[in-house]
């Protein structure tokens, strides 16, 4: 599991750096949402990070998901927020959801098909 963990966080690295840093000051001045960013995050499978394995995600742990975070805030913390308020609702599914709802939400939420926000007034 060490070397696949690693062998992730090296490819966020390689996206951070190759394909979200260039790109994110166009985002942030023209207000636009990074649509090809977050579909990158998703064929890396970062919206399952912390998702356990039965539901389809990764099931990582909490210290390399804040790796990965720590990695995509490197680039833009914006970008980041859109992983961490997917993490938010997955987790509340996970510890709060019942089980109909984790078994038709997480697989799907797992590969970023669906992704959980939330809106804070």
């Amino acid at each position: 599991m060490a070397a696949a963990t690693d062998t992730l966080l090296d490819e966020v690295r390689r996206f951070v750096d190759d394909e979200a840093l260039p790109a994110v000051a166009r985002y942030d001045r023209d207000d636009a949402y990074p649509e090809p960013l977050v579909e990158r995050m998703r064929e890396l499978g970062l919206f399952g990070t912390a998702i356990p394995e039965e539901h389809g995600g990764l099931g990582l742990d909490l210290v390399t998901y804040a790796k990965i975070v720590a990695e995509v805030s490197r680039a833009w913390i914006s970008l980041s927020g859109v992983m961490n308020t997917h993490f938010m609702a997955s987790w509340m599914l996970l510890n709060f959801g019942t089980a109909e709802q984790q078994e038709r939400l997480l697989p799907r939420m797992a590969t970023g098909e669906v992704r959980g926000a939330f809106s804070i007034t």
